[in-house]
């Protein structure tokens, strides 16, 4: 593959995990030297959206288009005069950017246009009415669609009855500890009752999706049970409304940490990574857990059992609290080795051969 003009086009760079595979398929295509930009469409000015900007190596470009929230004709041609500008050889559009490029796409020959879809089909493709013109630009060829794990894929060929699309699993980069390390270990260990208090922890913030009421509620049964556990919620969203309200009702044993840019530090700390999710893709903060060697105890939704094998490398469940409840438990019972866990994540889920798989696709696709 020759030096590549690449734009990854984005929302934003919040705290999200496609946001923040954004940035490490960025890092790594700039660091095989490509010429990678990441646009991001709403405004740099909102703090919230820039998150994930911190982890962005300095020599990916990053542009803001600066929109408010909101589609409309006006930001498709500001969009479209920007990547015209720039003149890339790929744009590859995260989440459900592609109405700003539908037209794009038609017109400009020279430039390909890849997409992915961080989720299953039917929680990726928007308005009920977008299925039908997303499934023209996918079967035309005008966009090239790529899942995330096998039941993405499954779900695509399902929701837009088309054949199946390239497949290419999420990767990471292997979190690093930060200089806060040892403060962070300290921290953590004041919250436990001895040394064998296992620790949990959970990394999102607070959303439907998420299923986070479920999680607090098999955390605060097991509580009831007396059994000692230690959970770390790290993540936004759970001061006002009703993250506030399951906050609220989380018992003592619970901890909610915040936003953090140092997560590292807190899986470095922690034995079991937790997921109650109803729907998912393949989750970044999964994969970030197994290359810390963390176990996952997970809803066997979406990607997830893609990457779990039950009893071997996590524990899967049904959504169901007493199911998760059970999982929980035989966790603490069994204890899973994480040492494993590094080998299998750097074999199957490194950025490093991610990178290379969408080169493959973004050279298919230009020519």
């Amino acid at each position: 593959v020759g030096i590549m003009k690449i734009i990854q086009l984005i929302y934003s760079l919040c705290s999200g995990g496609a946001e923040r595979f954004v940035v490490s398929l960025s890092n790594q295509l700039a660091e095989m030297g490509h010429d990678v930009t990441v646009c991001m469409l709403l405004s740099s000015g909102n703090e919230k959206y820039m998150f994930n900007r911190q982890f962005m190596r300095p020599e990916v470009h990053f542009h803001s288009m600066d929109f408010e929230p909101g589609f409309s004709l006006r930001k498709v041609r500001a969009l479209e005069q920007y990547v015209l500008s720039v003149n890339p050889d790929v744009v590859h559009c995260h989440l459900n950017v592609i109405p700003y490029v539908f037209r794009l796409s038609l017109i400009s020959r020279d430039i390909r246009f890849v997409h992915t879809l961080h989720n299953v089909a039917e929680k990726a493709s928007g308005k009920d009415w977008q299925r039908v013109i997303n499934r023209f630009f996918y079967s035309k060829g005008y966009i090239v669609p790529v899942t995330i794990s096998e039941q993405c894929q499954l779900s695509y060929m399902k929701f837009y009855d088309l054949p199946a699309p390239a497949r290419i699993d999420n990767g990471c980069e292997k979190p690093c500890r930060s200089a806060l390390f040892e403060t962070v270990r300290s921290e953590v260990s004041s919250y436990k009752r001895d040394d064998a208090t296992p620790v949990f922890i959970h990394v999102a913030r607070y959303h439907e999706q998420k299923n986070q009421s479920m999680l607090i509620d098999a955390f605060n049964e097991l509580n009831k049970k007396g059994t000692g556990f230690l959970l770390l919620v790290l993540g936004d969203g759970f001061g006002q409304g009703a993250g506030a309200e399951l906050k609220s009702r989380a018992c003592g044993k619970i901890h909610f940490m915040g936003l953090k840019s140092n997560v590292a530090d807190y899986l470095s700390c922690a034995d079991a990574f937790c997921l109650t999710s109803t729907y998912e893709g393949l989750p970044i903060s999964l994969l970030e857990a197994m290359a810390c060697g963390v176990v996952p105890v997970c809803t066997n939704v979406g990607g997830i059992p893609d990457v779990i094998e039950n009893g071997v490398t996590g524990y899967l469940c049904p959504v169901n609290t007493d199911a998760y409840v059970a999982c929980l438990e035989r966790f603490i019972s069994e204890r899973l080795s994480g040492t494993n866990l590094k080998d299998y994540f750097e074999r199957n889920f490194s950025i490093s051969g991610c990178a290379m798989k969408y080169l493959e696709v973004y050279e298919e696709v230009s020519r």
